[in-house]
């Protein structure tokens, strides 16, 4: 249930990584359908971290000699995560919650104080989490697969943003 629960977060941390990295990137006025790809695409790229994830913890286990040990070792590790990945993500999700409340004054206030600064701790708050879920991991195999899982994530912002400038340029381009 843990990796469940952490699937569910990477999924929503890939749906505001990619809204987060097309805003105010489209030239036209109307631009929901715009945002509505960048986060689908966010989405994409957080299966495809997922997927690549999955597949080397599938690796680890065919080479590990204790499977059990290494099961309960990464399900200890990951409950370890959701303590520091749940507060952040109902913060987040909170904030977000707010800006349904039909109140300019409101959605500029929550941007400001609150989505912000909560962007821009976005990475250290991944790496606190692996950090706090590794710290007592009893097997190395466990560290790898969280740092592994922690470079992707973290990547993943960096190549929606390179992509979404890109698709910006074309756009751009087309205009002119």
């Amino acid at each position: 249930m843990t990796l469940v629960i952490l699937f569910l977060l990477a999924s929503l941390d890939g749906a505001l990584c990619g809204c987060r990295t097309c805003m105010g990137r489209h030239p036209y006025i109307f631009k929901g359908k715009y945002y509505a790809l960048g986060v689908l695409r966010g989405v994409i790229a957080a299966q495809i971290a997922s997927w690549l994830s999955f597949f080397v913890l599938l690796a680890v286990f065919v080479v590990t000699p204790n499977r059990n040990l290494l099961r309960t070792d990464l399900e200890a590790a990951a409950g370890r995560m959701l303590l520091i990945f749940l507060p952040y993500s109902a913060l987040v999700l909170l904030n977000l919650a707010l800006r349904f409340i039909p109140s300019i004054d409101l959605r500029s206030a929550t941007s400001v104080f609150f989505l912000g600064p909560l962007t821009a701790l976005r990475p250290f708050v991944m790496v606190a989490g692996v950090a706090f879920g590794a710290w007592r991991a009893q097997l190395r195999p466990t560290v790898f697969l969280g740092l592994f899982v922690l470079l992707l994530m973290l990547s993943m912002e960096i190549a929606l943003n390179f992509y979404n400038g890109r698709l910006q340029q074309s756009q751009i381009n087309s205009l002119i």
